[in-house]
Formats: C-alpha cells, structure tokens, sequence
C-alpha cells in the first residue's frame, strides 16, 4: 500500500517529506516488498518507483547497459561515485564489482539522501564492498586519497551537478588518484547538460571519449548523452582545457534546467524549452565536430512478457542515432526485467 503522504508533492516546504518525499517512499517500498540480502530484489523494488511511480534520478534502463560494458571491459577494482542519491547505482556497480575483492566509494552532500541509501545498501548485503561518503567532494576525495592512496580509483561514475564535472575531473587527475589507464563515466551530459566536461574530454589528447545517446530511465520522450572516456596520462593530464567563450551561455542555461528538474522532475521539462536547449547544445558541438559516436538500442523480449534487452550500437562517422519513435517501455516493463548485453 502506498502511503500518499510520502508519494504527494507538498506544497509547504518545511518538514523531511517536503524535501524527500520520493526518497522516503522509495525506501517504504524497499523496505516493504524487498527481500534483505537480495541485493537484485532491491535493485528492483527501485525500479518499480521510477518506472510505474515518479521519475527518480536513478541510472537505470539503457544508462545501466552503459555502465555495466564498462565494469565488463575494465574490472574495475575500486570506484568512485560522485552523487550517492538513493544507492542504487552504486549498489548495481558494487553487485557486479564485489566477485573479484572490489569496492565503491560513492560520495554524497544530502544526509537525508545519504541515509536512505545505506538502508538500501545494507539491505542488499553490500555493506562490505560499498562507502557512503558523506560531505562535499572536496572533503570527500581527499578522505578517499589518504586511505586508497595515489592511482587507486579505477572508474569514475559522475552524476553529480554537470557543469563541475570538468573541474573534479581535473582535480583527481592533479591530485594523482586515478589509476592509468582509467575510466570516466558521466551521466545526464546532454539534460540537463556538461558542456565544459564534453569540451574538455573531446578536445585533450589524454582521453579517448565515446558520447553514447539514449533515453532517461522512467521517461522515454527526454533524450540524454553519457560519455565514456579512457583517461591516459600525458603531456596534457591534469591541465585546464582550452577555455571557449560559446560554452558558458550553455552552461548557464544548464544549471538553471538543473534545478528547475530538481525542483519537479525530468519527465515535467519535456519539450520546449528543454528539446531546444538540447537542439542547441548538440549544434555547438557539431560545429565543434563533437558528435555522438554509439547509441543504446532496447528491445523487448517476448512483447515485454519476459522484459527488456539494451544494447550498444556504433554509429558510423557522420551518422546520427535514430530519432525516438514514441515507445515507451514503462508501458510494457516492470522492476527486475531490463537486462544488458555485455558486448
């Protein structure tokens, strides 16, 4: 049974649920329908919130097929998170890392946040393999240079507010933390959008950047990039990219769609203004001859009967990912039943 007080959007901001509301009730339901220690019952029961409820801010859907190539590919022995949110990816990541000794630290500001996702945790029985950090990143990576050392941090999964993501970066290549080679995954790179990241990942010769297009998880209609970059140390590493006065009109207009998405929620900003913003944004880097490289395809299997599979495609040069056809597969899906292909 859902308890609407926590499921409603208050109109007084002035109590815990006026502030967490959704993550309250994402973690009623996880309490009340998961199985404790089954961490993939967890990894559901979340799931089932943001595909059948409210939107969450949750990698789940094509953004896990991302994710989960990239920990097959690299074994990545610890990881970094910046944005813990409710725990769910960093639970995913630590579900598949664990088998081979690894561990996630995940960093998270929001106490609130921060607690709900260590219930989380502790119910899929990965206490043991995954840190909730609490506090500012540039307290937290510090904390995680001391104990790990320099060239420990394997994979990086930003999540965090976009317009940072190209100074943290920059401070974890100049403090020595990230191992070589290694690998910098970042989300919601096109909405609300990280123009100075994907200028800076695309234009220094250290990293090797796939932009991947796919659709949010829990609303179809909002089209997102993720970037994967392969991150070598050179001549370059470390250093501030070439500053571009076209980006900061961008990065501006970000933030403000940042916010306006924290306020409500990614699915209330489809179409206009944000299909314009995005317009914009990709038309800059296309001058800049920074293009998409490879898009997540989802299948159904059986009609739906017996879920989804995502996968990644490579597009060719000057290709464009194929145009959103008005599917939806929260209609057809529940928790539990969107799967990966492992390439």
């Amino acid at each position: 049974i859902v308890d609407i007080t926590l499921r409603r959007r208050p109109q007084c901001q002035s109590r815990f649920e006026d502030f967490h509301y959704k993550e309250a009730g994402v973690l009623e339901t996880v309490v009340g329908t998961a199985t404790p220690g089954d961490a993939t019952s967890v990894h559901a029961a979340i799931e089932n919130v943001g595909l059948k409820e409210v939107w969450l801010k949750v990698a789940g859907g094509e953004k896990s097929c991302v994710i989960d190539n990239v920990i097959a590919k690299h074994r990545p022995r610890l990881i970094l998170e910046f944005g813990t949110y409710v725990g769910y990816t960093c639970s995913r990541m630590a579900l598949q890392v664990a088998p081979w000794g690894g561990k996630v630290v995940s960093m998270e500001m929001d106490p609130v946040n921060a607690t709900i996702a260590r219930n989380h945790i502790e119910m899929c029985g990965l206490s043991h393999a995954v840190t909730v950090q609490l506090g500012h990143s540039d307290d937290a990576v510090q904390i995680v240079l001391d104990k790990y050392g320099p060239g420990s941090v394997d994979m990086v999964f930003m999540d965090q507010r976009g317009t940072a993501f190209h100074d943290d970066l920059q401070r974890l290549e100049r403090i020595g933390l990230l191992s070589d080679p290694a690998v910098v995954v970042a989300d919601n790179v096109l909405k609300p959008g990280a123009p100075y990241h994907v200028w800076r990942i695309s234009s220094m010769p250290h990293y090797r950047t796939d932009i991947i297009d796919l659709r949010e998880f829990g609303s179809a209609p909002v089209e997102d990039w993720m970037t994967v970059s392969w991150v070598h140390r050179g001549p370059t590493y470390g250093m501030p990219a070439e500053e571009l006065r076209e980006l900061t009109a961008l990065a501006r207009e970000s933030d403000r769609f940042r916010l306006r998405a924290m306020a409500t929620s990614m699915k209330d900003l489809v179409g206009d203004p944000l299909d314009e913003f995005a317009a914009r944004f990709t038309a800059e880097f296309v001058r800049l001859n920074i293009r998409t490289s490879m898009y997540v395809r989802t299948d159904l299997v059986n009609g739906g009967a017996d879920g989804a599979v995502s996968r990644l495609v490579r597009l060719e040069p000057s290709e464009s990912p194929p145009k959103w056809e008005g599917w939806d597969p929260r209609d057809d899906l529940v928790g539990g039943r969107w799967r990966s292909h492992i390439e």
